[in-house]
C-alpha cells in the first residue's frame, strides 16, 4: 500500500555545496538545504526526493522536501520513469533495472563497449533508454528498448553529444551536440538532419506534451531558449517555432506543465506559454543545475504506523 503526499511546483536548485528549494508559484525560497560535498548534477525522485551524486566522494546525497539530508554509498544517477518504485542506472557495460529506494539489481542489460554515460535519458514508461556513452569523441547514441525482449542498437551522430532528452512513448530522442540538435529513431542506424540552433546548447528538456524541445543556449554573455517541433512523421522532423531571449547563458532547464524553469545568469527564470514569455525570477548565485519535483509524490512509507495513531 502506498501514500501520497502533495507538494507544491517546486523546483530543487543545486548550486556549490546546497540544494535549494523554490516555490515556483510565489517564486521564493522554501528552504535550504546543505549538502556533504560538491554536487555533480540533481535528479527528481518520485517521492519528491533530490537525488544528488557527489563529486569528491563516492556517494549520493538524497534530500528531501523537509531539507533533511540523507546518503546512498556510491553515486548513482538515476532515470526515474513510470514505475516509481523503480529506476535505471547506467553501470560500466550494463544497463542496471534497480528497485527504489533501497537500489537492490533487479534486472541488467550487457552493454558492449560503454564503460558509462556522458548524460542519459528514459521514456515515461521506461521502455526506452538512450546513452550518451561517456568515452570521449564517440559520435553515437545507444538505444535500450523493451523490457523483455531488448534490443540495444547504436545509432550515429553528426556531432559528439552533450544532452539527450526522449519522447514520453520513445517514439524518439533529441540530442544536442555543439549548437545543432539531431533526432535518432529506433531501427534507424544514423541520426536524421539536425538543425543548428544558433548557439551553443548547455541545456535541453522536453516538455509535456511530449512533441516540443526546449534548448538552453549559451550567445556570448547572454543566452536564449528555443522551442522546437518534433515530427518523425514530417519532411523535417526538427523545426523551429520560437526563441526566448534571457539575460544570461541557459545553464539547465526544466518543464512542469505550460511552464519552464530556466537558470540563466545568476537568476532562477519561470517562463510561461511553454517558455515565450518570462516571468518571476529569483537570485541564485552559482545556480548549476534543476529539478522540478512532482506535484504528486509518492512513496513506499505504509500509511499506517505510529504516527497514525489517535
Amino acid at each position: 500500500m502506498t501514500a501520497a503526499v502533495l507538494i507544491a511546483a517546486v523546483a530543487a536548485v543545486l548550486t556549490p555545496g546546497r540544494v535549494v528549494f523554490v516555490d515556483t508559484v510565489q517564486c521564493a525560497v522554501l528552504r535550504v538545504a546543505e549538502l556533504p560535498g560538491e554536487g555533480l548534477a540533481i535528479f527528481a525522485a518520485p517521492d519528491g526526493r533530490a537525488v544528488v551524486p557527489l563529486r569528491e566522494e563516492d556517494a549520493t546525497a538524497i534530500v528531501g522536501p523537509t531539507g533533511r539530508v540523507e546518503a546512498w554509498p556510491g553515486r548513482v544517477f538515476p532515470l526515474f520513469f513510470a514505475d516509481w518504485d523503480r529506476m535505471y542506472a547506467v553501470l560500466p557495460g550494463m544497463l542496471a533495472t534497480l528497485s527504489y529506494p533501497d537500489r537492490l539489481l533487479l534486472e541488467r542489460v550487457p552493454l558492449e563497449g560503454v564503460s558509462g554515460a556522458r548524460r542519459a535519458a528514459c521514456s515515461h514508461d521506461g521502455r526506452f533508454v538512450a546513452i550518451i556513452p561517456a568515452t570521449p569523441g564517440v559520435r553515437a547514441l545507444v538505444l535500450v528498448v523493451g523490457l523483455g525482449a531488448t534490443v540495444v542498437q547504436p545509432v550515429s551522430l553528426a556531432g559528439e553529444a552533450a544532452h539527450v532528452v526522449v519522447a514520453p512513448t520513445g517514439a524518439f530522442a533529441v540530442v544536442a551536440s555543439g549548437s545543432t540538435l539531431e533526432t535518432a529513431v529506433m531501427g534507424e542506424p544514423a541520426s536524421r538532419e539536425g538543425v543548428d540552433v544558433g548557439g551553443e546548447v548547455l541545456s535541453l528538456c522536453l516538455l509535456p506534451n511530449g512533441r516540443d524541445v526546449i534548448a538552453g543556449l549559451a550567445t556570448g554573455t547572454a543566452g536564449e531558449l528555443v522551442s522546437v517541433r518534433v515530427d518523425p512523421k514530417a519532411r523535417h522532423t526538427l523545426k523551429e517555432r520560437f526563441r526566448t531571449r534571457v539575460a544570461g547563458p541557459v545553464v539547465a532547464v526544466s518543464a512542469a506543465g505550460d511552464e519552464v524553469a530556466a537558470l540563466s545568469g545568476d537568476s532562477l527564470v519561470i517562463l510561461t506559454g511553454g517558455g515565450r514569455r518570462i516571468g518571476k525570477q529569483v537570485p541564485l548565485p552559482g545556480g548549476r543545475d534543476l529539478a522540478v519535483l512532482p506535484e504528486n509524490a509518492k512513496s513506499t512509507v505504509p500509511a499506517w504506523g505510529d504516527a497514525a495513531k489517535p
